[in-house]
């Protein structure tokens, strides 16, 4: 059973993806993809529907093999040795089926066989997973019988039987109902501080919510490789201030600014619009600079990651 890391990440292990392509005859489902996922963070995997990110996830999880470029999982080329690769990753594909007629530590014990669990280690590998997914309650109950948001745990619990350094998750929270979708959340959010963890989800405020970086697809390409922050700096951002001095003056001050687009008197308040993400920093900085109290600062608006999204797969 492979181990994760129990103090700071290290920054060997996860996965790096370096040049893959993936053709089918004459095809190119994805082309020259590049990107890494590190240990104890949850990566964002977005794109349109045919933008590749199905293939992407196949290839990183050895179910295909790249025409070209490689996959390293925890330093193991998945071309050259998948079989020790895929020790290292668990997969929960979008819709994935659990057996509804067996039981929730059946369906785990016959998974750990699967995954090559030493016998001795089951027992304690099928506990674990059971624990990490939350399903301690309804281990003997037959999986039909449960609500869908605990057969999607079930799901995500299958995936972590053989203990992995590495989850790609695609689309887990589909289908599910508001109360499941944030009980997951919740999941994938405690599993990726000690994993890498690879998500594909078409709910951008989720992602927002659970990363801190995306990879953004489209055509089978790569656009953007970028923090959430830097990518929903860029769409805009408003400030309302309030200060001691002359407003006129604080607007003179920071039309200046680089990344301040425009900067206005609307009654007591000054109002600042532009990009960049540390734009409030530097805003506040010069009207302090120049001897004018700020006496309030209120971010009113900001760029969010549809926003960020849409932009780059309209380029």
């Amino acid at each position: 059973m492979s181990r994760r890391p129990t103090t700071a990440p290290d920054a060997r292990a996860g996965v790096h993806i370096a040049g893959v392509s993936r053709r089918f005859g004459s095809t190119a489902a994805i082309s020259d993809v590049t990107f890494d996922v590190h240990a104890g963070e949850v990566l964002g995997l977005l794109g349109p529907n045919g933008a590749g990110k199905t293939t992407t996830m196949r290839v990183m999880t050895g179910y295909l093999r790249p025409t070209s470029g490689r996959v390293l999982v925890d330093g193991i080329d998945i071309a050259d040795d998948p079989v020790a690769a895929r020790r290292h990753i668990g997969y929960v594909p979008e819709s994935s089926a659990v057996p509804g007629e067996m039981s929730v530590v059946g369906f785990l014990r016959y998974c750990a066989r699967l995954r090559r669990v030493p016998r001795r280690d089951r027992q304690k590998a099928v506990a674990s997973a059971l624990r990490q997914a939350g399903l301690g309650g309804v281990a003997h109950a037959r999986i039909g019988t449960l609500s869908k948001g605990y057969r999607q745990r079930v799901a995500i619990s299958q995936a972590l039987v053989h203990d992995p350094d590495v989850l790609v998750l695609d689309e887990p929270t589909a289908g599910l109902d508001p109360r499941q979708v944030a009980e997951t959340r919740d999941l994938i959010a405690k599993l990726g501080r000690t994993r890498s963890v690879l998500l594909s989800s078409h709910l951008l405020p989720e992602v927002s919510t659970l990363c801190k970086r995306v990879v953004v697809l489209d055509k089978g390409r790569v656009l953007a490789v970028a923090d959430v922050a830097t990518l929903t700096a860029a769409t805009g951002t408003r400030l309302e201030l309030r200060v001691s001095g002359d407003p006129a003056r604080v607007v003179q001050i920071v039309s200046g600014l680089a990344g301040v687009d425009s900067a206005s008197v609307r009654g007591e308040l000054v109002v600042v619009s532009g990009t960049g993400a540390d734009l409030a920093q530097r805003v506040a900085a010069a009207i302090v600079d120049a001897g004018i109290g700020l006496l309030e600062q209120r971010v009113t608006s900001s760029g969010t990651l549809e926003e960020a999204y849409l932009n780059l797969v309209r380029e």
